[in-house]
């Protein structure tokens, strides 16, 4: 008879939320399987964004010293307004950006997750690269003790399964935590290519010192055929991440292909000389889960914990979902130590892991932002309309030089109502500060 493989714990998935939660339980003493499918962590996630600072010390309070491979730190952040031939810029730089270390880094996951993987080997998680979980082992009560992979004899046993296995909830419905897939109208596709051009050009063209400062800013406007759409922009050390993300039910209904829509934007005229010679290093796309706390499953089951975008912990507004998953994946990791001091892995033990992400801004945001993502797709306009109309009025207010300035009120007003009735706008504001501020 072949002897039971077993472990303290397992992990499926190790981005992110699952290395971190390996680390914070090996670093405990536990005995810890970290299951990846991809060939190697990172492999799977292609991104380009920026990882927190915050949520890394959390976990790693040393990071610095292990010379994380992080791009630029984000000195400069905000919006870009596209018009049809123009850009006006919100951004805020200096003041608290200026902070060492940076709150935010960009970074390349496909560098930074085999690092972020490598500190919970280092400390004794046991890496599985290249295992697919296809399901779970349960005891004859319901309790998770276990998960199946694609390996022949491909059975590992564990008291507790804590499941980081991104986008596509497979596994988290399996277990019965929700009972579908993710609605293609909460779910972006984004789409983005990562362009080398030499650091000092990267530097001129962006008005950055240098390689120690960073620029990220979400674009919106006049990139997405007036649909529901944002563009954005990341320079890293050698290289930009210039992309942008669309919901898939608008890809399917208006069968828009994303490369075109990428291509238009980078031809815009306020975009096309900022990438301009530059020599294309990849082309990708993923999906990202907006649909935040109305689309979370339930959390937590006898013996696993759901951690991640998979658990669908990312707010749209403010970009955040790496500092999400991290920081879920260290207080999953922690609920499964203190379930092991006590011997106690029911479902019940395992509800300490929601209570202690209430402690946390991760579900105190989520749910004060949970009809954000309704709100966007009921007013479009929030993408297409109030950003022309934004670069279009500055730059008449900024040309009306030689004429009454009654006049020039005169136009700004009609720019917008020529856009949008005025109680309609006014309406729409009312309906942004009640998504915002969770009204």
């Amino acid at each position: 008879m072949t002897e039971k493989i077993r472990f303290d714990a397992i992990v499926v998935g190790a981005g992110l939320a699952g290395s971190a939660a390996a680390m914070v339980m090996a670093r405990a003493g536990m005995n810890v399987a970290l299951v990846e499918r991809g060939k190697e962590p990172g492999g799977k996630n292609y991104f380009g964004g920026a990882i927190y600072t915050h949520a890394i010390e959390e976990v790693l309070p040393d990071y610095r010293d292990r010379r994380p491979p992080l791009e630029r730190p984000v000195t400069e952040a905000g919006f870009w307004f596209l018009g049809k031939d123009g850009l006006t810029k919100m951004t805020v730089q200096g003041g608290p950006l200026n902070r060492e270390p940076a709150d935010a880094y960009t970074a390349l996951r496909a560098h930074f997750d085999p690092w972020w993987a490598k500190q919970a080997q280092d400390v004794g998680a046991f890496l599985i690269p290249k295992t697919t979980v296809v399901d779970f082992i349960r005891a004859a009560d319901g309790q998770v003790i276990g998960v199946v992979t694609d390996r022949p004899q491909g059975e590992i046993y564990a008291p507790v399964v804590i499941i980081s296995e991104g986008v596509n909830n497979l596994l988290t419905q399996k277990l019965g935590l929700i009972d579908h897939d993710l609605e293609p109208a909460h779910v972006a596709l984004a789409f983005k290519q990562v362009i080398a051009l030499p650091m000092e050009e990267i530097n001129n063209r962006f008005g950055l010192p240098d390689d120690g400062h960073g620029l990220a800013v979400s674009v919106l406007g006049d990139l997405s055929l007036g649909l529901p759409g944002m563009g954005f922009v990341y320079t890293n050390k050698k290289s930009l991440s210039v992309g942008m993300g669309v919901m898939l039910d608008v890809l399917a209904e208006y069968r828009l292909k994303p490369y075109e829509l990428l291509q238009r934007y980078l031809q815009h005229p306020a975009i096309a000389p900022l990438v301009k010679d530059g020599q294309l290093l990849e082309y990708g796309a993923h999906l990202i889960p907006e649909g935040g706390y109305r689309d979370m499953p339930k959390l937590y089951t006898g013996g696993a914990m759901v951690v991640g975008d998979a658990a669908a912990m990312v707010n749209a507004l403010h970009w955040e979902g790496t500092n999400m998953a991290i920081i879920a994946g260290k207080l999953a990791a922690e609920t499964a130590i203190e379930a092991h001091n006590v011997g106690d892995f029911s479902e019940r033990a395992m509800a300490r892991y929601e209570e202690k992400l209430w402690d946390t801004f991760i579900l105190q945001d989520l749910k004060q932002y949970r009809n954000f993502s309704r709100f966007l797709e009921k007013h479009p306009q929030f993408m297409d309309v109030y950003p022309n109309f934004v670069n279009d009025a500055l730059g008449t207010f900024f040309t009306s030089y030689g004429k009454p300035k009654k006049e020039l009120f005169r136009e700004l007003k009609g720019a917008l109502t020529s856009r949008r009735p005025l109680l309609k706008a006014v309406g729409d504001m009312i309906s942004m500060a009640r998504a915002v501020m969770g009204w």
